[in-house]
């Protein structure tokens, strides 16, 4: 007797999501979703979420309060956005729906610090929050004061953003003596009180380490709680946020000294719990000092060191605190005796001591998430950005090199495993690596007879030429004018490193860079795509153009930018601005070849051969 016909219907949900797994695009899996109403209501519930944890391990972070559909077009959009280079940045700072503390008070403008030869060099910390309604924080430092930033996102991306900026300085500040050097933004817990109320952590040049309650209420008043410092300047400092347990505060005092906070707004004075003094080698360099601290998990705290041949020591944390001396001590370079071959820095001349400045652990892959991390990148005096792994014998696992330039890397910013974000110490240049090897699990180009531009340009489907290059974080026009001074943006930021980085997450599209007496805010969108990511932007209304590039941004604020790729020789690309842009693309779609022939293979549309 025949054996009945088997369709997919039939199979278990466990083997069905095992095929699923398979499916290279999103548009494969929303054709499968129209097949039949049982394999609908699978996709929306399984399959979604599949796609988004297979084909993006590390960046698939909210999988409790994103559904799994909309995850998968945020990250398939920006991933194609990443590739493209497709972005479009702009100076912020506050503006608009300000309130000014101490005192609770509305103000028209923002007054910028004064006082200094040099500009500020801002802080950074931002966050995401996906509840009811959504709410992006940004948090940065400007000279003794502090600004956030509150985005309120609506469902429906045709309403407008709510945003409403709060800055903080306190009375007696002054400008050079009380500048904050360190800033944390406390996230709120789930079942937490009010969250209008933000509460933030700065520590300042003059030893001030100070927990500090903000809200907008109108009876409301800066709340402030301290930690101990005895005085002692404040270097660097990390915050230890995991759910439901008390967060902790590692700072790194004056030179030498790393201490430990439990942090509890309760508390008005809270002594360290902890805290160590780091030993000067016998033949240390005179400038040796602590540059960094950052917690890799509950259980490890990385301490960057330098000038030293060994300058990344590691301390374990127990409930009696850190361990006094390093349970380990990492080089920058592996013994060349013993490596046979495996890992070399070659055509880079062997430095015995160099300096540590950022540390920060590398997103573990969602099969394997874990609150211990055992890898992590560090940047070095060297321009060299490493990778390390606790449980290796060796230093050091993989070195990100860029042969074209060897400042100092000062700041970094994983993107989960797949982009590294590099701030340098000079130029304003900002360096992106593709930590992706060999295949990569998801590609637009796989996706590309789904190109929402259009057939026009489907030429265009080889991709960049290389993954890695580099961007000047600065106007590539001397004439911008955008909010906050005019020229003066352009003269001040024209030569400064890249103190800071900082993404809500890594599912945003926002990423922020500090430089020298400014913040920059860059946005992964194109602004040709008619059907940008709907969680965080709002596609033109049927029949009408696009009243801005990106939902917030005047266009007139926008930068054009320049960058090359670090193996291509130094052929620097510039990005249009937007009326060239949207010209372009018009001329492109009406088969003028003339304006179609400048689009760059791979690349966003605003970006062009040459200068400007």
């Amino acid at each position: 007797m025949a054996q009945p016909t088997k369709t997919l219907t039939d199979l278990p949900p466990e083997l069905l999501d095992h095929i699923t797994s398979y499916l290279p695009t999103a548009r494969a899996v929303s054709n499968l979703s129209s097949t039949s109403r049982s394999l609908n209501t699978f996709v929306e519930k399984d399959a979604w979420q599949t796609f988004a944890r297979e084909r993006f391990p590390s960046l698939y972070t909210h999988k409790n309060t994103v559904t799994g559909k909309d995850a998968s077009r945020t990250l398939t959009t920006l991933s194609r956005a990443w590739d493209r280079r497709a972005f479009v940045a702009r100076y912020t700072e506050p503006w608009g729906d300000i309130t000014a503390f101490p005192g609770n008070k509305k103000v028209d403008r923002w007054k910028r610090p004064r006082g200094q030869t040099i500009g500020f060099t801002p802080q950074l910390d931002c966050f995401e929050e996906e509840g009811k309604q959504r709410r992006d924080v940004l948090a940065f430092s400007a000279g003794a004061e502090v600004c956030v930033r509150q985005t309120e996102r609506h469902k429906d991306a045709a309403d407008e953003d709510r945003v409403s900026w709060m800055t903080y300085r306190p009375l007696s500040a002054v400008e050079g003596r009380d500048d904050v050097t360190s800033l944390h933004l406390l996230r709120r817990q789930e079942g937490e009180g009010d969250d209008r109320k933000l509460q933030l952590i700065t520590g300042t040049a003059n030893g001030d380490l100070q927990l500090i309650g903000l809200s907008q209420g109108e009876d409301e008043e800066v709340s402030k709680s301290c930690f101990v410092t005895q005085g002692l300047p404040i270097r660097s400092s990390s915050l230890l946020q995991e759910a439901w347990r008390p967060p902790l505060l590692a700072a790194s005092l004056d030179d030498t000294r790393v201490s430990l906070y439990n942090v509890d707004a309760t508390h008005p004075k809270t002594e360290p719990s902890s805290q160590i003094e780091i030993r000067r080698p016998t033949n240390g360099h005179r400038t040796y000092r602590a540059w960094s601290t950052n917690f890799l998990s509950s259980s490890h705290l990385a301490v960057g060191l330098g000038p030293s041949e060994e300058p990344i020591y590691i301390h374990q944390l127990s409930e009696s605190g850190l361990t006094k001396d390093p349970i380990r001590k990492y080089s920058l370079q592996n013994d060349l005796e013993k490596l046979e071959g495996e890992i070399t820095l070659s055509g880079f001349a062997k430095k015995s001591t160099s300096s540590v400045y950022p540390i920060v652990p590398l997103p573990p892959l969602g099969t394997a998430a874990s609150n211990d991390a055992q890898v992590f990148l560090s940047g070095a005096y060297d321009g060299i950005i490493r990778l390390h792994d606790l449980r290796s014998a060796r230093d050091v696992e993989q070195a990100y090199v860029d042969r074209t330039d060897e400042s100092a890397i000062y700041s970094l910013l994983p993107r989960g495993q797949e982009k590294l974000v590099a701030g340098t110490s000079r130029h304003n240049l900002l360096k992106v690596f593709d930590m992706r090897l060999g295949a990569k699990a998801y590609t637009y180009l796989d996706a590309q007879s789904g190109d929402n531009y259009g057939p026009e340009f489907s030429r265009r489907s080889s991709g960049p030429a290389t993954n890695h290059w580099n961007l000047f974080l600065k106007p590539n026009s001397a004439t911008y004018s955008g909010r906050g001074g005019g020229n003066n943006w352009a003269r001040r930021s024209a030569e400064s490193s890249i103190y800071s980085l900082a993404s809500p997450s890594s599912m945003s599209p926002f990423v922020y860079a500090g430089v020298e007496n400014a913040v920059v805010e860059m946005v992964f969108t194109s602004v040709a795509d008619n059907t940008p990511d709907p969680r965080y932007f709002a596609p033109p209304a049927k029949g009408q153009a696009k009243k801005s590039a990106v939902r917030g941004f005047r266009d007139k604020e926008i930068l054009d930018l320049a960058m090359y790729d670090q193996e291509s020789g130094l052929k620097l690309m510039t990005q249009r601005s937007i009326w060239e842009t949207q010209r372009a693309v018009r001329a492109a779609k009406s088969s003028q070849a003339t304006e179609s022939a400048e689009m760059l293979d791979g690349l966003d549309e605003r970006w062009r051969s040459g200068g400007s």
